[in-house]
């Protein structure tokens, strides 16, 4: 990596925190820049606004999270549900640990900007609909070894099953508290079998 890109990546990264924490309107450059500790002009060297540095950020933090989904999801050692289980269990144990304060990017910026800019809008859609395919994938395959019931549509349950999971993020972090999260994981484990839950949702 160029010093110019470890310049940028710097800017980027600490600029993600502050936005994560105050969202989209609630930052400005003044606090990017302060966060990374570096002069105002040094932002626009970079981005060449506020809204191109936070579609670069969806960028960067949607390609971490692809990545990170895939190790869990991805996974063929493990059964399909084991799979999907730990993926989301990683995600609440992440929430825990920061206190509830940032829930998921992706889905914060989607909540705030959806209305304002088409630009980030479209942006958000395409990523959070890859992570939506990795997850069908996975039940698709669990239908493939008869773990999951083959009459539920993979695409579907796939929809319901991340958008509930954004949902209880949102109010997780709207009340500072697990219980959203934990009544979610509730829904994965303590039915008869998860197969058993996506049955009778659809």
């Amino acid at each position: 990596m160029s010093k110019r890109e470890n310049k940028k990546e710097l800017i980027l990264l600490a600029g993600m925190e502050v936005m994560k924490r105050q969202g989209y309107n609630g930052t400005g450059v003044k606090d990017i820049v302060d966060a990374a500790g570096v002069p105002k002009g040094s932002f626009y060297n970079y981005f060449e606004s506020k809204e191109q540095f936070a579609i670069d950020a969806i960028d960067y933090s949607a390609a971490e999270g692809q990545v990170y989904a895939q190790s869990i999801l991805g996974d063929k050692a493990r059964c399909p549900l084991e799979r999907i289980h730990a993926f989301f269990i990683s995600g609440v144990n992440n929430a825990k640990a920061n206190n509830f304060t940032t829930g998921c990017f992706l889905g914060n910026m989607c909540q705030e900007m959806a209305d304002s800019s088409q630009v980030i809008c479209l942006k958000l859609d395409s990523l959070l609909s890859s992570k939506t395919r990795l997850i069908a994938s996975v039940i698709s395959e669990g239908q493939d070894l008869a773990v999951i019931p083959s009459v539920i549509d993979a695409n579907t349950a796939a929809e319901f099953i991340f958008n509930a999971w954004e949902g209880s993020l949102m109010r997780a972090k709207a009340s500072k508290s697990s219980a959203p999260l934990d009544a979610f994981m509730s829904m994965l484990q303590h039915q008869v079998s998860f197969s058993s839950y996506l049955a009778e949702a659809f």
